[in-house]
């Protein structure tokens, strides 16, 4: 097991405006989405009448589906505050989820799993691999990257949600910062992320992953190789990744993080190839 240092998002909407709006804003809505339609199963179905006795089993259904709209709305505030990442209580040393976790939020890890096993359904019919190599030994990509078979000399995992699947060659391979869906780390996470991306590129290949490889990982990538002076700019490597792995995407947020890492550590200053 790999282990590191952990660095501790009633009006209709249309699809082009979920698009315009950015991943943030979108994942936001899904859970509130969740949240809205679990409260709606709840008062379709609760007797009007609270003298009406109901079964245990009935009264256990109305419950789940309390429950389901609490967390789920909860968890939409915290991607909107983009805080409470820890929450969930995924080891900073072995990327793994522990088993309360997936008890106490069953409401969230549940439709999580299933959409990102949707996604990469979805992304196999499509020719959509798994993680992209960008430029020799780094690579972008999403949860599932231990299918290529590969033992990396560094993995930088972006998510809070999911337990990490890929090997590293050495204890301290594995970097965890803590991000929801479609939220940036920021630019000090970024320059920590990239700093240790440089340091384990020595030892073999490094990916940097999220859930999907769209977002996420592609922020801290961008980072990753312009620290390791591939790049003069987030600009430039983005472009990179962008060709290597077309899915990618940057919201404003991201942007911004980027734009405001390079204004803080790289201070314009170009670095050669």
């Amino acid at each position: 097991t790999c282990a590191a240092p952990a660095i501790a998002c009633p009006i209709p909407f249309r699809a082009r405006d979920l698009h315009a709006m950015g991943t943030v804003q979108g994942v936001y809505l899904k859970y509130v989405a969740l949240s809205a339609a679990s409260y709606g199963t709840f008062h379709a179905l609760a007797p009007a009448d609270e003298e009406v006795q109901i079964g245990i089993g009935f009264a256990g259904v109305l419950w789940v589906l309390l429950y389901m709209t609490g967390l789920n709305g909860l968890i939409a505030v915290l991607f909107l505050t983009e805080r409470g990442m820890v929450i969930l209580g995924k080891d900073e040393a072995t990327g793994q989820v522990p088993a309360w976790s997936y008890v106490l939020f069953a409401g969230f890890h549940v439709p999580t799993w299933l959409y990102t096993r949707l996604q990469r359904w979805k992304d196999g019919i499509k020719g959509v691999t798994v993680a992209d190599e960008v430029v020799p030994g780094w690579w972008v990509g999403g949860r599932y990257g231990h299918e290529l078979g590969k033992t990396w000399g560094g993995i930088v995992d972006l998510t809070c949600e999911f337990p990490e699947t890929c090997k590293g060659v050495g204890n301290d391979s594995y970097l965890l910062v803590r991000c929801w869906d479609g939220v940036p780390p920021p630019p000090a996470q970024l320059e920590h992320a990239a700093e240790f991306a440089a340091k384990r590129r020595k030892n073999g290949h490094v990916i940097v992953h999220c859930a999907h490889g769209r977002g996420r990982s592609t922020t801290t990538l961008c980072a990753c190789l312009v620290k390791a002076g591939l790049f003069k700019d987030w600009e430039e490597a983005f472009a990179a990744v962008k060709k290597a792995r077309p899915v990618v995407k940057l919201n404003k947020k991201m942007r911004k993080a980027l734009s405001d890492w390079q204004s803080i550590y790289v201070s314009g200053t170009s670095k050669t190839r």
